[in-house]
């Protein structure tokens, strides 16, 4: 079975010759596209992709993915659905250690809820304007709980400006795409502690709005 890694931002494709697409392994969701549309990829999923020679897996979060898939003309069901398996188990035993350690989540009536933000800082005024061609660490890194960053793409005038939003300046340029104004925003919010940067990959100067947030 095929195995890959998609970078944070990177989209890969891959021929499909049979019928159906199932997600045997997976860190964490991604997308799936295709002349079909876009589909949300994760474990025990299978998709039907006859009439479809190829499909696009795309990593839209900051973080690499590990991912397996399978490919055949014969559909699988999975089974034993319920069942702990040893790792996730260890999944299960991070979210008790959040719970008792880092207060991110709260248990009520056997339901757990996570706890909203409780700070957030809008972007510095000295990195809301990036030239053309020039690459501004938007947000330094921030080792806190539930901490996202939110980027805007709000430039003046009639034309959209292009970005590329990654968590460091090497391979930016295959990152996260934005492109947007002051009339039609682009915006992105990423669930990262890492350092975010963006990159102007367009020939007028951008214009950036957001924030991030964090609970202490």
């Amino acid at each position: 079975m095929p195995v890959m890694t998609l970078k944070a931002g990177e989209e890969q494709q891959r021929p499909m010759g049979a019928r159906w697409l199932s997600i045997v392994e997976a860190s964490t969701r991604f997308k799936i596209e295709g002349e079909f549309g876009s589909l949300v990829g994760e474990v025990g999923r299978v998709i039907d992709t006859q009439g479809y020679n190829q499909v696009t897996f795309k990593n839209e979060s900051a973080h690499p993915i590990e991912l397996e898939y399978e490919a055949s003309n014969l559909k699988v069901y999975a089974a034993g659905k319920g069942v702990v398996s040893i790792s996730n188990a260890v999944e299960v035993s991070r979210i008790r250690e959040a719970i008792q350690v880092n207060a991110n989540a709260t248990v009520e009536n056997g339901k757990m809820a996570i706890l909203p933000s409780n700070n957030f800082e809008a972007i510095p005024t000295n990195n809301t304007v990036i030239s053309a061609g020039q690459t501004v660490k938007v947000f330094a890194a921030r080792n806190s709980i539930g901490r996202s960053a939110l980027i805007q793409v709000i430039s003046e005038g009639d034309e959209f400006t292009p970005v590329r939003v990654g968590a460091s300046p090497e391979g930016i340029d295959n990152a996260i795409f934005l492109s947007g104004n002051k009339n039609n925003p682009a915006s992105y919010e990423l669930e990262t502690q890492t350092a975010v940067y963006v990159k102007n990959t367009g020939e007028n100067k951008v214009t950036l709005a957001g924030g991030e947030k964090w609970r202490e």
